[in-house]
């Protein structure tokens, strides 16, 4: 039924509720494949704090080459770290693909929903109150920006 699967992954248990449904799905169609989307927060190396610490540490001002080694070594620890955090729920599932990012979360998920290479997302909602749903979440965000089905776990 769904053979390309997006599945936003904050490490929540809402999260791994969502990669669980995933990955059953998956394995229940020909070909199935799951992409497993982290958003991460990269640092800010140029953040005014972020210089005076380093200025302190005797730390001279970082290089753009410095700067883009930094980033590539931090969305490989957080690639790892990911795959770590979801081996049990993978488990022996070989159609996985595991990818880091950094930005806004609902913009980045809108972003890999619409490269048109998924045809369901599968996201957690951490059911954060009324409040907090009346702000609006991200889940509920994907789901008005997007043209494909997104299933909500609970």
């Amino acid at each position: 039924m769904y053979r390309n699967i997006l599945v936003p992954y904050d490490k929540s248990d809402h999260a791994k509720t969502a990669l669980q449904t995933a990955i059953e799905m998956a394995r229940e169609t020909e070909g199935g494949k799951v992409t497993v989307l982290y958003v991460a927060e990269l640092p800010d190396f140029d953040d005014p704090t972020f210089e005076a610490a380093a200025q302190m540490a005797g730390v001279a001002r970082f290089s753009e080459a410095d700067t883009l080694t930094m980033q590539r070594t931090f969305y490989a620890q957080q690639k790892d770290a990911l795959i770590e955090n979801t081996k049990d729920i993978v488990g022996d599932f070989k159609d996985v693909v595991f990818r880091v990012t950094s930005g806004k979360p609902h913009d980045e998920i809108v972003g890999f929903a619409k490269s048109g290479e998924y045809d369901l997302i599968v996201m957690g909602n951490r059911g954060l109150g009324a409040l907090r749903g009346a702000l609006g979440s991200v889940s509920y965000a994907v789901l008005r920006s997007v043209d494909i089905p997104v299933l909500i776990v609970k």
